[in-house]
């Protein structure tokens, strides 16, 4: 039986940073919602310590792709 060759897509820089912020942006949604929805103050203070280190993230894959003319804010 002949072997099949496997072709390999290269996936750009751009579409990996796209991906990412794209990401960033969805789990920021969810830790919004577990913040509103928590009754237990400690549990909603670390869903904020989080979601505020999941924006920094964001912020910094943002600022990356803007210096790259890969995403200007309108």
């Amino acid at each position: 039986m002949p072997m099949q060759q496997t072709t390999i897509s290269a996936i750009s820089d751009k579409d990996i940073m796209q991906d990412m912020l794209s990401t960033e942006k969805y789990i920021s949604d969810y830790y919004d919602m577990a913040i509103m929805e928590s009754a237990n103050e400690q549990v909603r203070n670390a869903f904020r310590h989080i979601q505020d280190e999941e924006q920094q993230h964001a912020k910094t894959i943002f600022d990356a792709m803007n210096q790259r003319g890969w995403y200007t804010p309108k």
